[in-house]
């Protein structure tokens, strides 16, 4: 039986475009990305050639003080970031929806990872992002095809368009390795369990990683609960326990499963706002962040037990 619980959030920060990709780095400096922002919103009109003009910024998590730290921008093509990571050198990975696979080495440099995949196919734009054990980097890809082919936010909600990929430690392309989804958004990663968020469907789709960019036995591992129409289940993360704590964007919840899945959450936390985006746990500790497209702000709240740890800090 489901139990709903209702923790203290505390909100940090707000008006993050579009409040996306919570992450710590090594030492524990947090960051999120404004995948909404366009040039008109910084008087950047005339350096952007489509005007979108999406930020990756620090967020000073005493102050709620946020600072920009990485406008991408390549051939005149600005992004929209969706999701980050963090390596074990502190750079910050970054799943673009417009740009593709990105990394930012937190000084003043930020690399774009090729325009087609392994395959030579376009890559389809990025969503989120995960490193397994391993060091290889997983990530969602339901947009349409990277600049400079034109934005479609339509298709990719309508038609089963998305991919997911993976960068195998040392790579340089990304390689292709499953198709045929309604808007691939989160994915975790434990051990050799792969676990994507299909939202449209409303489901949690598993895998079994048998080496870098190879897997087997797609199934349903959990069903989301159903909240808003164009919602479902997005950014995710996984506690100490090996429960999985999923976004559950437009269901005003964050949704807790069991190791092994299941056809509904055994446990659904209630948050102060409908749209939850993302969630990632500080380092060695049990505060959850919650970023939420309601203020496009950042929120925290305790959980139960700690998070998991994540690649950079292992």
């Amino acid at each position: 039986m489901t139990k709903t619980i209702e923790p203290k959030f505390t909100m940090i920060t707000k008006g993050i475009d579009g409040s996306e990709g919570p992450v710590f780095d090594t030492k524990g400096r947090f960051y999120a990305v404004a995948p909404m922002e366009s040039a008109d919103d910084n008087r950047e009109t005339g350096q952007f050639m489509d005007g979108i003009a999406g930020k990756l910024y620090s967020v000073n998590l005493n102050t709620g003080e946020k600072q920009v730290v990485c406008t991408p921008q390549f051939n005149g093509y600005g992004g929209r970031p969706a999701g980050c990571q963090s390596d074990k050198d502190d750079n910050i990975w970054i799943a673009d929806m417009r740009l593709g696979l990105l990394k930012y080495d937190g000084k003043e440099n930020c690399k774009q990872f090729g325009v087609v995949d392994s395959d030579g196919n376009p890559l389809n734009g990025g969503n989120d992002l995960v490193f397994d054990d391993d060091g290889n980097l997983w990530f969602t890809g339901p947009g349409s095809p990277v600049a400079p082919s034109v934005e479609d936010r339509t298709t990719i909600f309508a038609e089963p368009t998305g991919r997911i990929y993976c960068l195998p430690k040392g790579s340089e392309v990304p390689i292709k390795v499953d198709d045929n989804f309604r808007f691939c958004n989160g994915i975790a990663v434990t051990g050799s369990l792969l676990l994507v968020a299909e939202t449209m469907t409303k489901q949690i789709i598993a895998y079994d990683v048998t080496g870098p960019g190879r897997v087997t036995n797609r199934r349903v591992w959990a069903q989301v609960p159903k909240g808003a129409e164009q919602g479902g289940p997005d950014g995710m993360d996984f506690d100490e326990r090996g429960r999985l704590l999923v976004a559950n964007h437009g269901g005003s919840h964050i949704e807790v499963y069991p190791p092994e899945g299941g056809d509904e959450p055994i446990i659904r936390i209630r948050c102060p706002f409908k749209t939850p985006s993302n969630v990632h746990f500080a380092q060695n500790s049990n505060v959850c962040y919650v970023t939420e497209h309601d203020t496009n702000g950042v929120w925290a709240f305790e959980w139960e037990c700690k998070g998991a740890l994540m690649y950079c800090d292992k």
